[in-house]
C-alpha cells in the first residue's frame, strides 16, 4: 500500500450528553407548542360554530322564501343542538323534544358546513341568545322560550328576519357573537374574544 495515501479520518459520533441535550430541547419546545396547538383547535372549533350558525340561518331564510311559509330557528340554551322548522310546526311533539344525542355518530369534519347534524362542533355551546320575538308568536307558542328550546328566530317569506344575537362559547371560555339583522337578513360574526358568558 502507498505510504503517501491518506487514511480516512474517523468521524466522531454524538455523545450521550449531546443526545440528552437535544432531547431536553425538544421537550422544552413541545411544552410551548402543544398548548398553542390546543388553543388553535379550540379557537377554530368556535369559528366553525359561528360559520355553522350562519349557514343554518341562510338555509332557514332560503327555505322561507322558497316555500312562502315563515320558518324558525331555535337552539338549546347551554347546549349545542339547534333546529329549523316551519313556524306552524313548532307546536308539534316532534319539534318540542330535543333530538336524541348520538355522540358516536360518524361524520366528516368537512360536512359541518353542510348542516348535516344540526349541532355545533364538539366543545362549543350556545351560551346566550337575544331574540326579538313578536307577541303574535308568543301567543301562538305559549311554550316558546320554555322547555329545551330558546325563543324562535323567525325567517319570513319576504326575506326579513327577527333581529337576533347568539353568543357561542368553548371550554376555554372564549366566545364569539353571531348577529342577525332583521331588515336585511344579513348575519355577521365577531372575532373570537373573551366576552363573558352568562
Amino acid at each position: 500500500m502507498d505510504a503517501g495515501a491518506s487514511r480516512p479520518v474517523p468521524r466522531p459520533g454524538l455523545t450521550l450528553v449531546e443526545v440528552c441535550l437535544v432531547m431536553a430541547l425538544l421537550v422544552v419546545i413541545s411544552s410551548f407548542a402543544v398548548p398553542l396547538m390546543h388553543g388553535a383547535i379550540h379557537r377554530r372549533a368556535l369559528q366553525s360554530g359561528g360559520d355553522l350558525v350562519r349557514g343554518a340561518w341562510a338555509k332557514a331564510r332560503l327555505a322561507a322564501m322558497q316555500s312562502g311559509q315563515t320558518c324558525a330557528f331555535r337552539f338549546e340554551p347551554s347546549g349545542s343542538r339547534f333546529q329549523i322548522a316551519a313556524l306552524n310546526q313548532l307546536g308539534l311533539p316532534e319539534t318540542s323534544e330535543l333530538p336524541p344525542d348520538e355522540p358516536d355518530a360518524q361524520y366528516e369534519v368537512a360536512d359541518m358546513l353542510r348542516v348535516p347534524r344540526n349541532r355545533l362542533p364538539e366543545g362549543v355551546v350556545f351560551a346566550a341568545g337575544e331574540v326579538s320575538t313578536s307577541m303574535h308568536v308568543m301567543a301562538m307558542l305559549p311554550d316558546a322560550g320554555g322547555g329545551p328550546w330558546s325563543n324562535p328566530i323567525l325567517f319570513h317569506p319576504d326575506g326579513t328576519t327577527s333581529d337576533a344575537s347568539v353568543l357561542l362559547a368553548n371550554a376555554r371560555q372564549q366566545t364569539m357573537r353571531v348577529t342577525l339583522r332583521g331588515l336585511t337578513g344579513i348575519s355577521n360574526t365577531t372575532d373570537v374574544g373573551t366576552e363573558a358568558a352568562p
